[in-house]
């Protein structure tokens, strides 16, 4: 009994960790109220069900090719790099 609350204890720490999503919750939150926030919170917990959904029925497989690869690759350095350059010119601005 005592390994499966120390299970328990361990998923808990690890799930605690402030993210992106609960930064964006209670961003709403404090802005809009609890409403906004729990939406933002359902939101993210569909993306996260959509996700296992896509890996168990074998988008990893599709993802691992050499094409799809160097497309993500390509755009990612993309996003990137217009990132950096909005952000440098907002700062100029």
């Amino acid at each position: 009994m005592a390994i499966f609350f120390s299970y328990i204890l361990l998923g808990l720490s690890l799930s605690a960790p402030v993210g992106p999503i609960n930064a964006a919750q209670l961003d709403k939150g404090i802005r809009f109220g609890f409403m906004n926030a729990w939406l933002v919170g359902i939101g993210g917990m569909i993306a996260d069900a959509l996700f296992m959904l896509l890996i168990y029925y074998g988008v990893a497989q599709f993802l691992d090719t050499p094409l799809i690869k160097t497309f993500l690759w390509l755009f990612g350095f993309f996003v990137l790099c217009y990132t950096g350059v909005a952000t440098q010119v907002w700062r100029v601005l």
